[in-house]
C-alpha cells in the first residue's frame, strides 16, 4: 500500500511544467511581460499567485480551549519534514499550539522529496491549512540543490497558516516588490506575500496572518513591506466594521543591514568586524532601531515586547550574511584574518509575533479547564533537531493568548 506523500508526490506530477519550460526562455521580467505567453497566461498565473490553497482536516479539535498557543516559524522549505512532525506533535510545548503561522513551505520541489508540505502537514498535525504561493520556481534551489537527481514538480514555494480552529476569508496579500528574482541566479517568479484569515474559538472572532519580508534587500523596503501587510488587515477590519483582535507573525528578517549590490557587501563587512561585538551583538537581537518594519508595528497598535523573548531566532556566518565573493581581493584578505579560523557566528532576532487587541500569558497564568496544561512565557525553542540534525535554520516562537472581550 503505497503512502499518502507518495500519492501526493504522483499526484503533483502533472503541475507547473508547461509554464516552467516556457518561463525559462525569458531573460529578464520585461521581456515576459512583453511577451504573448504572458498575456495568454496571466488569468493561470494570476490564480497561482492570488489563490490560497485549502486543505481541510477532518474531524479536527483543538488541542487547547482555554487559551490560544501560537508558534511562528520558519521551516526552511521542510525539508526536515519528519522531525517538524514529530516536534510538532510531540514537544511538550510546540505540541499544544493550535495556531502555526509558518513560512518557507515547499509544494513539489526536489529539495524537499516534492512532497506538498503544506498538505502533508495539514494531515499529519490533524489541522487545517491555508496556504499562499510566494514563488515559482525555474530551477532546483541553490548551492548542492542544483545537483540533485530528477525535477521539480508543482515548483512552488511558500508560505502556510495552520489551524485546528474554524477559519474563514482567507486571503493572500501580495506585499511590495523589492528585488527582481527573476533575474537572478535563483530565477524565480513571485514575490514576498502574507496570508490572511479569520478564526472563529468560542464566542469570538479575531484575524490572524503571515507574512514573510525580503532578506537581501535594506530595512526601508521591508518597512514598506510590513506597511503594506497592516493596511491589508485594516482594510478587512473596516470592511468587516468590527474592530477585531489581530495576531501576526512571520520570518520578518529584521537582520538591520541593507544589503543586494558589492557596496552594501563591503559597508557591511566593514561594520560587522569593526564593531564592538557586544554592541553588535545587542544591535541583532534588539534591531527596533534600524528596522522600521517593527516600528511599523508600533505605529498600527501592535504590541511586540510581551509577546517576543530576546533571543536569536537565526544563526549567519559573517561569509555568509553579505556575499564575499562580490569583494575585492584586499577587503576579503583583512575580513579571514579578522574572523579568524573558527569563524564568526552571527545571532539574529528575525522571527517575532505581534497582537493587538489580544493578552500574551505569562507562565502559570492560566491553566486549560480539560487538559491542566498551563499558560507558558512567550519564548523562543533553540536548537531543535531530529536523528542529530537540525530542523531548519530557524528557531519556532511561542506565545500563549487570551482574548480580549467586550
Amino acid at each position: 500500500m503505497k503512502s499518502s506523500r507518495t500519492e501526493t508526490a504522483e499526484q503533483a506530477i502533472a503541475s507547473n511544467h508547461h509554464l516552467v519550460k516556457e518561463l525559462q526562455r525569458f531573460a529578464t521580467f520585461d521581456e515576459l511581460r512583453r511577451s504573448d505567453f504572458f498575456r495568454a497566461h496571466k488569468a493561470e498565473l494570476g490564480r497561482l499567485f492570488d489563490e490560497p490553497k485549502i486543505y481541510k482536516s477532518p474531524n479536527t479539535q483543538p488541542r487547547l480551549r482555554s487559551f490560544l498557543r501560537v508558534v511562528a516559524w520558519n521551516i526552511e522549505r521542510g525539508t526536515r519534514l519528519d522531525g517538524i512532525i514529530e516536534v510538532l506533535n510531540n514537544h511538550p510545548v510546540l505540541r499544544f499550539a493550535d495556531l502555526l503561522l509558518l513560512n518557507e513551505l515547499d509544494d513539489g520541489m526536489l529539495r524537499s522529496g516534492n512532497y506538498n508540505v503544506a498538505l502533508e502537514l495539514s494531515r499529519a498535525l490533524s489541522a487545517h491549512a491555508v496556504y499562499g504561493v510566494e514563488y515559482l520556481e525555474m530551477t532546483k534551489g541553490t548551492g548542492k540543490e542544483l545537483s540533485l537527481t530528477g525535477e521539480n514538480t508543482s515548483a512552488l514555494h511558500g508560505n502556510a497558516i495552520l489551524t485546528r480552529h474554524n477559519f474563514s476569508n482567507p486571503q493572500v496579500v501580495r506585499l511590495p516588490r523589492c528585488e527582481n528574482n527573476f533575474e537572478s541566479a535563483e530565477k524565480r517568479l513571485g514575490g514576498r506575500m502574507g496570508i490572511l484569515l479569520d478564526l472563529e474559538i468560542c464566542d469570538a472572532i479575531f484575524t490572524t496572518a503571515t507574512v514573510h519580508l525580503d532578506v537581501v534587500n535594506t530595512p526601508r523596503c521591508r518597512a514598506r513591506q510590513m506597511r503594506a501587510m497592516l493596511c491589508a488587515i485594516d482594510a478587512r477590519v473596516k470592511d468587516q466594521q468590527n474592530n477585531r483582535s489581530v495576531i501576526l507573525g512571520g520570518d520578518f528578517n529584521t537582520h538591520t543591514f541593507a544589503r543586494g549590490n558589492r557596496w552594501r557587501a563591503m559597508k557591511n563587512t566593514a561594520l560587522i568586524l569593526g564593531s564592538n561585538r557586544n554592541k553588535l551583538a545587542r544591535r541583532l537581537v534588539y534591531p527596533e532601531k534600524k528596522e522600521q518594519a517593527i516600528t511599523e508595528l508600533a505605529r498600527f497598535g501592535y504590541e511586540t515586547a510581551a509577546l517576543n523573548d530576546r533571543r536569536a531566532t537565526a544563526r549567519s556566518m559573517v561569509s555568509n550574511l553579505d556575499d564575499s565573493r562580490g569583494l575585492p581581493s584586499p577587503i576579503r584578505k583583512w575580513a579571514n584574518r579578522r574572523i579568524g579560523p573558527g569563524g564568526l557566528s552571527l545571532e539574529l532576532r528575525l522571527d517575532w509575533l505581534a497582537a493587538r487587541g489580544m493578552k500574551a500569558l505569562r507562565a502559570n497564568e492560566m491553566i486549560d479547564a480539560e487538559t491542566g496544561v498551563t499558560s507558558v512565557d512567550a519564548q523562543t525553542f533553540n536548537n531543535l533537531a531530529h536523528n542529530g540534525r537540525a530542523l531548519s535554520d530557524h528557531d519556532p516562537i511561542v506565545v500563549d493568548l487570551a482574548l480580549l472581550r467586550g
